[in-house]
């Protein structure tokens, strides 16, 4: 094999090793035929690419219509999901001296930033338990989250 030929594999595995590692994965179900698990393994919540929170939810059961009472969960449950998130956050620091937590109540910039996050957010699982409750499996990109934390454009002004 040729120069050309070992480089062209070499290529190859480079994008197969990267596509590999870029892949969102597929957030673990934690239902089984209508119920939660007794027991739920915790995951690392944070990856090398992603944070990753769970949230349960359920509506109230004299609701008729299902389809509400399952919007209802669901809501509920991604609800529960961002309070995680948001609380995994706070506690995170941003430089050597503060955490966003202190920045959120000093610099209305990061509060935007936070916010904005929580509201951006996928949601890579739904799960539906057998009395319409609701588990809901939300993701964070980070490098989406610390593109968005780097000074806007100055020439734009």
């Amino acid at each position: 094999m040729g120069k050309q030929g070992v480089f062209s594999l070499a290529i190859f595995f480079a994008v197969g090793i990267i596509l590999t590692g870029c892949a969102g994965g597929k957030a673990v179900s934690k239902v089984k035929k209508g119920e939660l698990l007794k027991t739920m393994d915790t995951p690392e919540v944070e990856t090398s690419r992603y944070i990753e929170f769970d949230g349960i939810g359920a509506a109230d059961q004299t609701i008729q219509n299902i389809s509400q009472k399952r919007s209802l969960s669901e809501a509920a449950g991604r609800k529960i999901a961002e309070e995680k998130l948001l609380s995994y956050l706070k506690g995170q620091r941003i430089d050597a001296s503060t955490t966003v937590e202190q920045a959120i109540t000093t610099d209305q910039k990061i509060r935007g930033v936070v916010d904005n996050t929580i509201r951006g957010v996928a949601i890579v699982k739904r799960e539906w338990t057998s009395d319409d409750g609701c588990m809901v499996t939300i993701r964070l990109d980070k490098k989406k989250f610390m593109d968005q934390l780097q000074p806007q454009n100055q020439s734009s002004q």
